[in-house]
């Protein structure tokens, strides 16, 4: 039978137990708010900073959250093409009057150095001015919050990432200093559909630089970055300007400006100009620009999305090119058939291209003709076949025989159908004779023809057969027109280019091109004696039609088979242009050969091209070669060539007038 203690109260401890469970009860529920408080707090962190970036480095910024685009320069660093969004060079705030940066500080973030990334205080003003409104008529986010929501965060409107902008601009001022934020700012802002920054906003709308600009129209641009669309001068000027006031008003206050300075401003509104950007037709640089934005990601490391490209374009030259082509191309395409050309010009001494035209019209065709048609350059090939000749022991007083010629089963003809006899192979070339080339082909072997071709820049397949010569295998003309400058340079080969410099937007170098020594692919006494024989094509042979004045010039005309392609490639000391004409179906023209509308158009362009460029002479003496032997050999041959020439002319009745053969 249990037993009681008699000091111990029931009551008590029923209490006592009451107050345990209790207690016990409470602790549980408090675990149990602690653990969901854990989990809320947990659950909502993991929410906000999901996915939340780091900020990259300070040159990483200038390229964040933009669209890719690229900007040409021409050789003298003047822009001619832009595409993607419209970006302006980088400005510092030194660079710009002091009011630039004011007034933007001004609307957007009076406080701006006084906070940390986030206005505590601009946060409670704003939400007591937009209950009492009944509608949002203030923003509470700083200038650094802005930056980060344009250049890091995507444009989503939530809780989520207001939280994000806030962490993110506070971790933004630890990095950046004050001046460099707002400089990133005001480079970066929208301000009008695709124009980032102020620089780029104040070439679009007043036509000059940000450096340039009056206080009247900083304040127009301080204006859009809250409503880069509603404000967009170019459309809703009267809107834009009744926001500069205010801008205005808040630069007053703030004792950024005087009240006369305001005055001053409101009396000389800003003015908008049209077409304000300095670029040139697509037309003329639309070619150009698919060339270089394929190769410049070549020329760089990592990713760049924003690029400016230093080119070696000429725009005057580039110009004349396109307007060359196109009179010509308007006069004749229905008389003769022709509807299509291109034109590359070189400049010798760098390689450079300084013009390059791939065909009449970009907007409706953007297939580049100069780079990427493959087209028979006919009797323009020639020229390969010679220079091989003269490596293989041939001098330019070597005599063959035109006659009818059976070279295994092909039986090649001149284009007149007619045949001369005896003659030099400087004779030869520059009445472009068929029958001579293809027999110096077979001598030589076509095999070597083509080594040499390759050696002197052309990459594309080339037919190891007989009719090589006549220019059976396809081509560029691209690379017939490096191929020429070969001559000009007295046998260097320079690398053909159209880059010099690139730069992202934030003016920081990605790659600048070297200066690179020709390679030598030819001896000089050869490529003097091609250059002398070319010459001669120009002064008395097929390609008269080119002749430059008191300018020496060489050069070589082709036609390819039933008129398909018409080629005039031709030099000076200083620049290398090719130019051909034909139809991208391959349809015949009406009897356009290489000496007639090519050469009217490479004259047209190369006597523009040298405008105020001084008088150099050609490397082209007579056959030079300082072995006496050869020398001697050389000398017997001419005098054999003009004997049997003579011989034929005084047979003929005749004192040896010029062929106008066009091959």
């Amino acid at each position: 039978m249990p037993t009681f203690r008699a000091d111990i109260n029931p009551d008590r401890v029923a209490n006592d137990n009451r107050k345990r469970k209790k207690r016990t009860i409470w602790l549980v529920v408090l675990a149990v708010l602690c653990g969901l408080t854990a989990v809320v707090y947990f659950q909502t962190r993991y929410y906000l900073l999901k996915d939340l970036p780091s900020l990259p480095d300070k040159r990483t910024m200038w390229e964040l959250n933009l669209q890719p685009n690229m900007t040409l320069l021409d050789k003298d660093g003047n822009q001619i093409g832009h595409r993607g969004p419209y970006i302006g060079a980088p400005m510092k705030l030194g660079q710009m009057p002091s009011y630039v940066g004011d007034a933007f500080l001004a609307i957007e973030d009076e406080r701006f150095y006084e906070h940390a990334g986030i206005d505590n205080k601009a946060i409670l003003r704003a939400l007591f001015e937009n209950t009492r409104a009944g509608e949002k008529t203030q923003g509470g986010s700083t200038l650094t919050q802005q930056l980060v929501k344009n250049i890091v965060l995507s444009p989503e409107k939530s809780y989520r990432r207001k939280f994000q902008e806030a962490v993110l601009a506070r971790d933004m001022e630890a990095i950046l200093s004050k001046p460099e934020i707002l400089e990133l700012y005001i480079n970066r802002i929208p301000m009008g559909p695709r124009v980032f920054g102020v620089e780029a906003a104040s070439q679009k709308y007043f036509g000059k630089s940000a450096s340039d600009i009056e206080l009247a129209e900083a304040a127009l641009l301080a204006g859009l970055p809250q409503a880069p669309s509603r404000y967009n001068p170019t459309e809703h000027y009267d809107r834009a300007l009744t926001r500069s006031k205010r801008v205005l008003s808040r630069m007053v206050a703030n004792d950024m400006i005087t009240l006369a300075q305001m005055e001053d401003a409101l009396d000389n509104p800003p003015v908008i100009v049209e077409d304000a950007e300095p670029l040139i037709d697509e037309n003329l640089i639309g070619y150009i620009f698919d060339m270089v934005a394929e190769q410049a990601p070549t020329l760089i490391s990592g990713e760049q999305k924003d690029l400016i490209v230093k080119t070696t374009i000429d725009t005057n030259r580039q110009k004349l090119a396109q307007a060359s082509l196109e009179n010509m191309l308007v006069k004749s395409a229905t008389r003769k058939k022709v509807s299509e050309g291109a034109i590359v010009s070189i400049d010798n001494a760098t390689g450079a291209v300084l013009a390059l035209v791939g065909g009449r019209d970009y907007k409706n065709s953007k297939f580049n003709r100069a780079d990427q048609a493959k087209r028979q350059p006919g009797s323009s090939f020639k020229t390969f076949a010679y220079a091989a000749a003269l490596e293989d022991g041939f001098t330019p007083g070597t005599v063959r025989i035109d006659q009818p010629t059976e070279i295994g089963n092909w039986a090649p003809e001149n284009y007149t159908r007619r045949y001369r006899g005896p003659m030099t192979l400087r004779e030869a070339l520059k009445l472009s004779i068929n029958t001579i080339a293809a027999q110096v082909t077979a001598e030589v072997g076509p095999t070597q023809v083509a080594a040499l071709a390759n050696r002197f820049g052309i990459k594309s397949e080339l037919r190891p057969e007989y009719s090589l010569a006549l220019g059976s295998s396809e081509v560029t003309l691209v690379e017939m027109t490096r191929a020429y400058s070969v001559f000009a340079n007295e046998g260097l080969l320079r690398h053909t280019h159209m880059i010099t410099e690139i730069r992202n937007t934030s003016n920081a170098p990605l790659y600048k091109r070297r200066s690179v020594a020709g390679r030598r692919v030819y001896p000089v006494p050869y490529a003097r004696q091609m250059t002398s024989m070319l010459r001669d094509v120009i002064d008395t042979g097929t390609g008269h039609g080119a002749r430059l004045g008191k300018r020496q010039a060489g050069g070589k005309t082709g036609t390819s088979q039933d008129y398909r392609d018409a080629w005039f490639v031709g030099f000076t000391a200083q620049i290398t242009t090719g130019v051909w004409l034909g139809n991208d179906d391959n349809s015949s023209m009406r009897k356009v050969t290489g000496g007639l509308l090519p050469v009217d158009v490479w004259k047209t362009y190369m006597r523009g091209a040298h405008k105020d460029v001084a008088y150099v002479a050609l490397s082209a003496p007579d056959p030079n070669i300082d072995d006496a032997r050869a020398q001697a050999l050389a000398s017997f041959y001419e005098t054999l060539g003009e004997a049997f020439i003579q011989e034929r002319d005084m047979a003929a009745g005749g004192s040896g007038g010029q062929s106008s053969a066009g091959r």
